[in-house]
């Protein structure tokens, strides 16, 4: 199980962001923790696409420590912003690609298969395991890969 603080954090943010009609999804060591992968989670992600991004920056505002914006390195472009809400690092994460091998770009990742994870009162919608095997995959961490896999097994 999550500690408190997470528990605490993912309560904000569905309070903030549940009837806004924004297509988002838990992603990340949080969602693969409240799925039973063995992780414990440092952050919470959402990822979401431009538009998402953009208006969940407005909602969070106050917990604000980077603005939302189309950021860009070597590996990785996407809206991105960061807050801290109680402690702990939220990062917001719209329209996301990242670089293959071969040095092109995916396709931007925009949450279309949603699981519903129900923690206490809460109804999150959350990226399934098998999209997270996927994208750990294409960034090659194998020790996530590994871990979601044996989650994935023990499921069946």
């Amino acid at each position: 199980m999550i500690n408190r603080r997470f528990v605490n954090v993912l309560r904000i943010i569905m309070n903030r962001l549940e009837t806004r009609g924004i297509n988002w999804v838990l992603g990340g060591s949080v969602n693969l923790a409240l799925q039973g992968v063995d992780i414990s989670p440092r952050d919470v992600d959402i990822l979401t696409d431009k538009d998402g991004a953009l208006q969940i920056g407005e909602l969070l505002k106050d917990y604000e420590s980077k603005r939302v914006e189309l950021t860009k390195n070597e590996k990785f472009s996407s809206y991105f912003g960061k807050f801290r809400i109680e402690g702990i690092e939220v990062e917001v994460i719209g329209d996301l690609q990242s670089r293959t091998p071969d040095g092109k770009w995916t396709t931007q990742f925009r949450p279309k298969r949603k699981t519903t994870l129900k923690l206490e009162e809460l109804k999150i919608p959350a990226s399934p395991l098998e999209v997270e095997l996927e994208a750990y995959k294409m960034l090659g961490r194998r020790d996530r890969v590994q871990k979601i896999s044996e989650a994935l097994r023990k499921k069946k």
